[in-house]
Order: structure tokens, then sequence, then C-alpha cells
């Protein structure tokens, strides 16, 4: 079993957690890969998710990407770039056929002016977010490509991983080298090479094109010895 770190990049709760926000509200589909928002849109709605994944990404001008966070189900986004009035920082987008609640901001803002409880939630989930991204910084200040890998393995284990009777856990989504290294801010080379590395070492394996954590100390050691 894989305990999830606090600061992991995905995000969910109850969608009863916003019940205050949502009681009128009807949700609208959004298929794979259709964008909620861009990047410099104008920030006038919010997004609370009801199903499915969205991922929140920031682009360079060269056209690289970093994966900030994933929005599973109960998990809200762009509202901090609506509270300041400023254009969406990054751009979000569904991974999978999801269905999402849009909000216009105004109705957020006049919940919030008058319901203490909704505000203090709002705040709470803002909180987390600065979190993660503190945890994302301090990351690229100073671990080697290999505890990276290990944490983002970890993380993912954490949220979608399934135990085996020999210890070990399988993870139950596919994803792809490049899927990882945009999520660590590395390039597909070293995420590959550090992948080879755990097969090689027996630490994970992929068994039908999923993953399968072998030795999850092995994976902790990495984290905690430096790479």
């Amino acid at each position: 079993m894989v305990v999830k770190d606090e600061s992991s990049p995905w995000i969910h709760m109850d969608i009863s957690y916003w019940e205050d926000l949502l009681s009128a509200q009807i949700p609208r589909l959004y298929r794979k890969k259709t964008f909620l928002f861009q990047h410099g849109d104008k920030p006038e709605h919010v997004f609370i998710i009801k199903s499915g994944r969205v991922r929140i990404t920031s682009y360079c001008i060269d056209g690289n990407e970093k994966q900030l966070y994933i929005g599973e189900a109960g998990s809200i986004c762009g509202e901090i770039d609506c509270i300041q009035n400023h254009p969406y920082n990054a751009s979000a987008i569904a991974i999978v056929d999801s269905e999402i609640f849009c909000l216009p901001y105004k109705v957020l803002e006049n919940q919030m002016r008058n319901n203490w409880s909704l505000t203090k939630k709002l705040m709470q989930v803002i909180c987390q977010k600065n979190l993660i991204f503190m945890e994302q910084i301090m990351e690229l200040s100073f671990d080697q490509s290999k505890q990276r890998v290990a944490r983002i393995l970890l993380n993912i284990a954490a949220e979608y991983g399934q135990d085996l009777p020999d210890g070990s856990v399988r993870i139950g989504i596919k994803f792809t080298h490049q899927d990882i290294a945009t999520m660590i801010n590395t390039s597909r080379v070293t995420t590959n090479n550090v992948i080879n590395s755990f097969s090689e070492e027996g630490i994970i394996i992929k068994e039908g094109g999923y993953y399968i954590l072998k030795d999850i100390v092995g994976l902790n050691d990495y984290i905690l010895n430096d790479g």
C-alpha cells in the first residue's frame, strides 16, 4: 500500500464539499482533450469537476510545458485567477470525458460575501495548491532526476494503485514517459533512462501496458538518499 503524500499533485474531494455552491447548477460534458480555459483567457468562470480528470498546465514561450496539478472529482480550478482578476496563467484540459460545473465567477463571489463556510473551504483549497507548488519548487531546486521519477511514481500509485498479494502495487492507469517528464519538468530521454534503470534493478516492471511497483521501499530510498 502506498500512502498519499500531502503535496501530491492530484487534487480531489467529495463533490458535496461544494454543495452550497452547486445546488442550482447543471454540469456540462467536456470531451477528452477539450480545453476548459487557456493561458491568457479572460477569467470569467471557475470550474468544479463532478467526474473525470483535468490537467492544469503552464506553457513556456518555447512550447515546453509544466504540469501543475491534476484535478479529479470535486476539485476546483480557475478560481485564483478570477479572484485576482488576472488572465488565466495556465491552461486546463480534460484528460478524459468529464462532467464539469462551469460557474460565472460572479456566482462564486456573491456566495463568498454571504457564506463564510464556503469562503473558508475555498481558502483551504488554495492553501493546498500553494503547498503543491512549493513542493514542486523544492523538487526542481534540489532533487535529482531519480528522486523526481520515484516520487511521481509513488504519487500515481497512491491515486490509482491496486495492492497485489505479493506486496507490490499495480498502477491502474496507463501513462507515457512523456507524461512523467511533463509532470516533473525533465526531458523524455531522462525519464526513459530512469525508468529503464528502475526496471533493470527490479524496482518496477511493466505488464500489459501497466506499471507494477515491485519495491516500494526501494523507491522511497531513492527519494530519501538524494537519488
